[in-house]
């Protein structure tokens, strides 16, 4: 009969406790877990993880992207991007938002986040010109805009944004 030489794990350690890790450590690891998962799934797990998913400081930059169609949806997004750019409590710099975008969250963001600095829109057929204008112009700190693969044509429309954003480096 052979026996197994293989030693147990964590003989000697203690079990390590993920709710005591410090803020600075858990904070970065909270970041790449992403919007969706935190709202979601990790501000539910403990006490520290709800707390620091309502730490302003994590909601700098929001990143969402639809990963179905809407008719599978079990949440609504633009209910969840809401929510967080009201946990950034007007410190959002920048946001990414991929296949669920419309003028209406456009403006709710534009209207909560006045240090904004990149907007990216990917996808978001909800979004037209005028919206798209309409919030920028109250982004006077707006870097960087871009618009892909949307029913939004900025064309014409740059010259209404130009002079809103003297910082807006590229647009497409």
């Amino acid at each position: 009969m052979a026996f197994s030489s293989v030693p147990p794990l964590m003989k000697d350690e203690e079990l390590r406790n993920w709710a005591e890790l410090p803020s600075e450590l858990m904070s970065p690891i909270m970041i790449r877990l992403g919007t969706i998962e935190i709202l979601k799934n990790a501000q539910k797990v403990c006490t520290s993880w709800r707390r620091l998913s309502k730490d302003p400081s994590m909601w700098r930059k929001i990143v969402m992207q639809n990963p179905g169609d809407f008719g599978s949806m079990k949440y609504d997004l633009e209910i969840m991007c809401r929510h967080a750019v009201d946990r950034s409590q007007g410190g959002l710099v920048e946001i990414n938002i991929w296949h669920f975008g419309t003028d209406n969250l456009l403006k709710y963001i534009a209207d909560s986040s006045s240090n904004m600095r990149s907007l990216r829109l990917a996808k978001c057929s909800r979004i037209i010109d005028e919206g798209i204008v309409k919030a920028v112009v109250k982004l006077s700190l707006l870097e960087e805009l871009e618009s892909s693969y949307s029913s939004a044509f900025l064309g014409e429309s740059l010259v209404d944004i130009g002079p809103s954003c003297a910082f807006l480096e590229e647009s497409l």
